[in-house]
């Protein structure tokens, strides 16, 4: 394999017959199935045993910065963040510009809205275009990644509380036509319980991040910390990515990407774009609430 001179073959594991018609039942989108992948045994749609070893070869720049999240833990917000730090406080490209074409989405998870990334590996042919400095988006655990990720580039992991995390990411998987779950919230939180959801196991996740904590090229954030002092957690953000802003230039980047201001702009909520092809209509938007229920 080339990229990065890694090589790590990804196992994939079926899933047994009754939790296969399960899913395929409660996930109208995946009628195609679902396997575990790699060592977590991660919940994927069959179609990713295309990307797999591409993902594994992928070539990290010195430059990058990747944002890895288990979904909704903050993700959309700190890459606004990253964005606007790294790119010279333009705000203008930012308010203006869709965030997924400003930050690439390296993951296959969602739908393109011209083309099928179960066919075309769009989103990888993204990421791979975005010129320097990128920030990737990627909700992929370490272990199906390159090894020598954090050799490679800078990485933000960011992680937010399981119950707020679930609540949320049972919306999301309500709002994607490319999902559509079609159960209550308890049964999406049995199903979370049971690590059968999609990228689950979350724990996997986390303490796959947190062996790797005091790498130095690697920072952990809580959701949490960056709600409650957001301009102390932009300075660990300017520190770790030594982009030299002074306090008033973090409190802009503060004011932009506040959640009232996230929310009301298509760049970053896309639930304001009228009648996304993507999108079930009646749902929760995209940026909700920023908080528990």
């Amino acid at each position: 394999m080339a990229g990065n001179g890694d090589c790590s073959p990804v196992m994939t594991f079926p899933l047994a017959p009754e939790i296969q018609h399960e899913l395929q039942t409660k996930f109208g989108s995946f009628d195609k199935g679902l396997m575990k992948v790699g060592p977590g045994r991660y919940l994927l749609p069959r179609h990713c045993r295309l990307y797999l070893d591409k993902y594994v070869q992928f070539r990290f720049r010195p430059d990058d910065v990747v944002v890895m999240t288990f979904p909704r833990s903050g993700t959309t917000w700190t890459q606004e963040m990253v964005w606007c730090m790294t790119h010279d406080l333009d705000f203008t490209t930012a308010i203006n510009t869709p965030l997924r074409a400003r930050s690439p989405f390296l993951d296959f998870l969602k739908q393109h809205p011209d083309e099928d990334p179960c066919i075309t590996g769009v989103f990888l042919a993204h990421a791979e275009s975005v010129p320097s400095p990128r920030i990737i988006k990627t909700h992929l655990p370490f272990s199906l990644l390159p090894p020598s990720i954090l050799e490679s580039c800078k990485v933000i992991y960011v992680a937010r509380h399981p119950g707020d995390v679930c609540v949320s990411y049972y919306h999301h998987q309500r709002l994607f036509k490319q999902v559509n779950f079609k159960g209550d919230l308890e049964e999406f939180l049995d199903l979370w319980c049971r690590d059968l959801v999609l990228l689950g196991p979350y724990w996997s996740h986390l303490s796959e991040a947190w062996a790797k904590r005091t790498h130095p090229n690697l920072l952990w954030l809580y959701y949490e910390d960056v709600n409650k002092d957001p301009l102390r957690e932009l300075q660990r953000l300017d520190q770790f990515l030594a982009t030299g802003l002074t306090e008033d230039e973090l409190l802009q980047v503060a004011q932009h990407s506040s959640f009232a201001n996230m929310k009301a702009r298509p760049a970053t909520n896309i639930s304001l774009i009228p009648e996304s092809p993507i999108l079930v209509p009646g749902e929760a938007e995209f940026v909700r609430k920023g908080e528990f229920n």
